[in-house]
């Protein structure tokens, strides 16, 4: 089901905006990014932030990815 013609993301994009949001621990390695124990492709973060459901900010000088309102919305609501 669409939301104002919008896609829903797929279960995988899902489960790596849960990992953002429950590891702290997040660094950038190369083209990929290593977010608690899961590797992530740089282009599926810009995917992702493409659809407005990641950011990349930086804090004290590091990069760090944080969940947009959006993307909160989007794993509060997948309570399984």
């Amino acid at each position: 089901m669409t939301t104002l013609g919008k896609k829903q993301p797929s279960r995988a994009s899902v489960d790596i905006l849960s990992a953002i949001n429950r590891y702290r621990h997040q660094r950038r390695l190369g083209r990929a990014w290593l977010v608690g124990d899961k590797r992530i492709a740089a282009s599926t973060v810009a995917g992702l932030e493409r659809d407005a459901y990641v950011r990349e900010i930086a804090f004290n000088g590091s990069p760090y990815l944080v969940l947009t309102d959006e993307g909160k919305r989007l794993v509060g609501t997948r309570a399984e």
